[in-house]
């Protein structure tokens, strides 16, 4: 007993120690650091023990009390600042807290490519989850710009290629896809970009009049926002209330290069169901300047270029509807048999036909870590290293 209250009276009037964090007990914390004396031979400091602490709540399925010690970590802090960014960003994902998580990513990944300082496996990791969490809330435009990155430094794995390459061509609306965002909602806290996700999952379930309320509940909270706007028009695009839609996008400011990917195909819809496909034109080619694989905006071309009497790209579109419908058929084959080099060649193959230069040569950058030695992939590695000079465009790293 005594010595129990000699312990306490240490720790009470030891002025560096400060409140330990919600949901664990002193005598944890105590434990923590005994734990850590025996392995390491010398007396453990705080930030030692709330280290070693997290790592003992998440072994005994406490993730929500693991946090609290992750976040009672400052970034600063030498030995375990960055680190617990990273683990405090995990743990939040696995408890579907996707906005908390998004921010400890965002400030571990900031940090650590201005100035790295520990494993760089842990950056690779952070990048991945945020792309999860990017890919679930539909947020395509900053997923996008993410694997850009990742391609140019070769950390890609075969999804991401697939996903940097062919963003829209991918099915998001799964169920895998579905039962995270549901997730993501349920735990909260109450975000735009999760509800209008959600909003968007619905209309693509055909639950379109649920998709209405939320997103008529988001607008209210958020009327100037772009995205939201565009969730809604498309929304409203889906019941036919197209005369609201047109309404809607009359009121939003002129066509800007800050414009979502789908407002600018809403744009470019609109404008061609008013005869106006120069406008049209502009919106379409502004989707393809950043996803020259959109679909749907090659369409919009179709429409627009006929409109205005402009063969020649009218032909362009209409091949490249034909060449990415082929693509997409063929994209299901890498999930299916991502071992066979074939998988990626025949879509390498397509991209040189249809001028998709860059995404030929990822493509064929992963037949070749693949099959390096086979004669077919060593032909298409040299036709797009080639083809990458000629259109002056900067090489990959690696084959």
């Amino acid at each position: 007993m005594s010595a129990c209250l000699a312990t306490m009276r240490k720790w009470r009037t030891n002025p560096q120690n400060e409140q330990l964090p919600s949901g664990v007990s002193f005598r944890e914390f105590e434990l923590a650091r005994e734990a850590f004396q025996l392995k390491y031979g010398h007396a453990a400091d705080r930030f030692d023990a709330l280290s070693w602490l997290a790592e003992w709540l998440l072994a005994r399925q406490r993730p929500a009390d693991a946090v609290a010690c992750f976040e009672a970590i400052p970034t600063p802090q030498v030995k375990y600042g960055r680190l617990a960014r990273h683990q405090q960003g995990r743990t939040l994902l696995e408890l579907h807290r996707a906005v908390e998580a998004e921010q400890q990513f965002r400030e571990f990944i900031a940090l650590e490519q201005a100035s790295p300082s520990i494993n760089p496996e842990y950056l690779i990791d952070a990048r991945q989850r945020l792309r999860h969490i990017l890919e679930v809330e539909l947020r395509f435009e900053e997923r996008h710009q993410l694997l850009r990155g990742v391609i140019e430094r070769n950390e890609d794995d075969a999804f991401e290629s697939m996903a940097a390459c062919f963003p829209s061509l991918l099915r998001w609306n799964g169920p895998a896809a579905i039962h995270w965002i549901e997730e993501f909602r349920a735990a909260g806290p109450r975000n735009s970009w999760v509800e209008v996700a959600y909003g968007r999952y619905q209309i693509r379930q055909g639950k379109l009049q649920e998709a209405h309320s939320i997103l008529e509940s988001v607008i209210r909270e958020h009327p100037k926002d772009l995205w939201v706007s565009a969730a809604l028009i498309d929304c409203l695009r889906e019941q036919g209330e197209l005369d609201k839609a047109r309404l809607l996008i009359e009121r939003l400011p002129p066509r800007s290069s800050n414009d979502p990917w789908l407002l600018l195909l809403l744009r470019g819809w609109f404008a061609n169901q008013s005869g106006n496909p120069t406008d049209a034109m502009a919106a379409f080619e502004q989707v393809l300047q950043q996803d020259q694989t959109a679909t749907e905006a090659w369409q919009g071309l179709v429409s627009a270029t006929r409109l205005m009497g402009n063969a020649p790209r009218r032909i362009k579109a209409l091949e490249m509807v034909s060449a990415l419908g082929r693509i997409q058929d063929r994209l299901g084959r890498i999930t299916r048999d991502s071992a066979n080099p074939d998988s990626f060649l025949d879509i390498a193959d397509l991209c040189a036909e249809c001028d998709l230069i860059r995404e030929g040569a990822v493509m064929a950058r992963w037949a070749w870590r693949i099959a390096p030695d086979d004669d077919r992939v060593r032909r298409s590695v040299t036709l797009f290293r080639e083809r990458l000079v000629v259109e002056q465009q900067p090489p990959l790293l690696g084959p």
